[in-house]
């Protein structure tokens, strides 16, 4: 749990940063309301990536990632 909550993308693509995210959080088998999944996505975000995506309309997790991919 406690790597899932400090997790940032850093130097990761978008994609392996939404993976990994995705890995930890069936590993600690958490199950979350989506505009909660957004918002941890986002936290971890880079922040020029994040400033980005967050000015931009979205309407779920696939979306975003979408968005942060562009």
């Amino acid at each position: 749990m406690d790597k899932l909550q400090r997790l940032q993308q850093t130097n990761m693509f978008v994609e392996e940063y939404r993976q990994k995210m995705d890995l930890l959080m069936m590993r600690v088998r958490i199950i979350e309301e989506e505009a909660i999944t957004i918002s941890r996505f986002l936290s971890g975000l880079n922040l020029d990536i994040r400033d980005k995506v967050e000015l931009l309309s979205y309407k779920d997790l696939n979306d975003l990632v979408q968005c942060a991919l562009r």
